[in-house]
C-alpha cells in the first residue's frame, strides 16, 4: 500500500547498484576494445587484462550486493507501510524513523517477536495514523524532517495518552544524543535508549514499559 511519508516501491532505475553495474559491462568493453590489436605480450595489453578481470570481480560483487537487498527487501516486505505483520502476543507498536534501513530492521525485529508492528517515515504521519492504529506502543527517533520526534511525542501523549513511548537517538548533525533524549524523557517517554543498540535490548525495554503501563492502568481501574 502506498502511503504519504513512506518509500515508495523499489525502482530499478534509480537502483545505484543497477546503474554500477552498467557502468562496470562499459568498463569491460573499453577494456576488451584496448587490448585489441596490440601484441598480447605488450604491456597495454596486460593492462587491458587486469582492467578486464578487475571489473568481472566488481560485477560479480556487485551481483551479490543486489541478491542481498533483495533477500532483506522480501523479509520485511509484510511490515513496510501499513501492511501489519501476523497477529502475534506482543501488542501493537508504531516505528517511527526517517532512516529507511533502521525502519525496516526495527519493524522487522518487533514483528518477529510477536507484535503487530506498523511503520512511519516522519513524525507527521506517525501523528496522523494513532487514532485509527491505537498502538500500545510508540518508538521513535528525535531528529526527523517534518516533525521531529520531540514535538511527535508531545502531540502523540495528547493522542494517546496510555500509550507507551520510546525515544531513540543518535543525535543527527548536531552530535547532541543525551540532550534530545533528556528533553523526550521529561516530554513524556518511557524509556529513551542512543541510537546504535542491540535490537534484543530495544525488544526488551518495549515488554517492560508495557508491562509498567498494563500494571499501572489495572491499578487505576482497582482504585476507580
Amino acid at each position: 500500500m502506498s502511503v504519504d511519508g513512506l518509500p515508495p516501491p523499489a525502482d530499478t532505475t534509480l537502483d545505484p547498484t543497477h546503474e554500477l553495474k552498467n557502468l562496470l559491462g562499459v568498463l569491460m568493453g573499453v577494456c576488451e576494445s584496448l587490448g585489441e590489436g596490440h601484441d598480447p605480450n605488450s604491456e597495454q595489453a596486460e593492462l587491458a587484462r587486469v582492467g578486464l578481470t578487475a571489473a568481472e570481480r566488481a560485477a560479480k560483487l556487485v551481483t551479490r550486493i543486489q541478491d542481498a537487498a533483495r533477500a532483506r527487501e522480501s523479509q520485511t516486505a509484510s511490515v513496510v507501510g501499513l501492511t501489519p505483520a501476523p497477529e502475534g502476543q506482543g501488542g501493537t507498536v508504531l516505528v517511527v524513523d526517517d532512516d529507511p534501513d533502521l525502519l525496516k530492521l526495527i519493524t522487522t525485529a518487533f514483528a518477529r517477536a510477536g507484535f503487530k508492528a506498523y511503520s512511519a517515515r516522519n513524525g507527521r504521519l506517525a501523528v496522523q495514523l494513532l487514532k485509527a492504529l491505537k498502538p500500545d506502543l510508540m518508538v521513535t527517533d528525535i531528529v526527523m524532517p517534518e516533525k521531529e520526534g520531540i514535538a511527535t511525542i508531545i502531540e502523540a501523549k495528547a493522542v494517546a495518552p496510555d500509550m507507551a513511548v520510546i525515544a531513540i537517538s543518535g543525535g543527527g548533525a548536531y552530535g547532541r544524543t543525551g540532550n534530545f533524549l533528556q528533553w523526550a524523557e521529561e516530554l513524556g517517554a518511557d524509556e529513551v535508549m542512543a541510537k546504535p543498540f542491540p535490537m534484543s535490548q530495544l525488544l526488551t525495554a518495549a515488554r517492560v514499559v508495557l508491562d509498567r503501563r498494563g500494571r499501572q492502568s489495572a491499578a487505576r481501574a482497582a482504585a476507580g
